[in-house]
């Protein structure tokens, strides 16, 4: 696993965005992957990073995760695998779990700051994608959030429309105030191009009970939209804008 790292080397500041999820599925790659390859679009020379990955199998010779394969081809970059995946389990599970099922040492939450910030240094901004939500445990005592803190960046929070968001999006905020992370926006991912009188409602709800901005509704498409796609229509919105601020 990621050894640990010194500390003066942690304190070092970046600019970069980490963005979570309500949940599994909602769309988190897709919308990491779509903003990197709009900075990208723009100049901005850019960096991606999964710090945590689990699946049932290996990728690709190249990345254990499929997550990290699409974020490194929309950023272009050509740091390793190890540099972008520094953690990976091969147990669809949460960190923690698959760590337990393996019979291996869960995550070093601090070690996993030493590729991020080298990337930091590297990079004019990084763009970081969770796993799973907030409180995806990674040890027995160390949750997502606590790495978010640690790496005191930035958070949007990818949701979608359908039954149950309200619930799951105003818990992650909760979490997200308690934790004393900065969240700058929510994107709703996925809304369905005859919405319900529910789903077209959903946004301005989340809005109103959260007290934070709703930056983006990006339209579900028939196939699955590639980074090209997210980006485009992440184009439209204040997203780059209150990032690059």
């Amino acid at each position: 696993m990621v050894k640990s790292n010194p500390v003066p080397y942690l304190i070092i500041s970046m600019r970069g965005l980490f963005v979570t999820g309500t949940d599994t599925g909602v769309g988190k790659t897709a919308v990491a992957a779509g903003l990197a390859w709009l900075l990208r679009k723009k100049g901005i020379d850019i960096a991606v990073m999964k710090p945590f990955a689990t699946g049932d199998k290996l990728f690709s010779k190249m990345f254990k995760s499929e997550d990290t394969s699409i974020l490194a081809e929309a950023a272009g970059v050509s740091e390793t695998d190890e540099d972008l995946n520094p953690v990976f389990f091969k147990v669809p599970a949460s960190p923690l779990m698959a760590a337990q099922i393996l019979g291996r040492s869960p995550p070093d939450v601090r070690g996993a700051l030493f590729p991020l910030k080298k990337l930091g240094i590297k990079h004019q901004f990084v763009v970081v994608e969770g796993i799973g939500g907030l409180m995806v445990p990674l040890t027995e005592r160390e949750f997502v959030a606590d790495f978010v803190r640690l790496a005191d960046l930035p958070v949007v929070i990818v949701t979608h429309p359908r039954l149950g968001t309200l619930n799951h999006t105003l818990l992650t905020v909760r979490v997200c105030h308690e934790f004393g992370l900065n969240v700058i926006g929510i994107i709703v991912n996925m809304m369905p191009r005859r919405p319900t009188a529910v789903e077209k409602r959903t946004p301005s709800a989340i809005q109103r009970l959260s007290g934070i901005p709703v930056i983006a509704v990006l339209q579900e498409k028939k196939k699955r939209p590639n980074y090209e796609e997210i980006g485009k229509m992440l184009e439209k919105t204040t997203l780059v804008e209150k990032i690059l601020v």
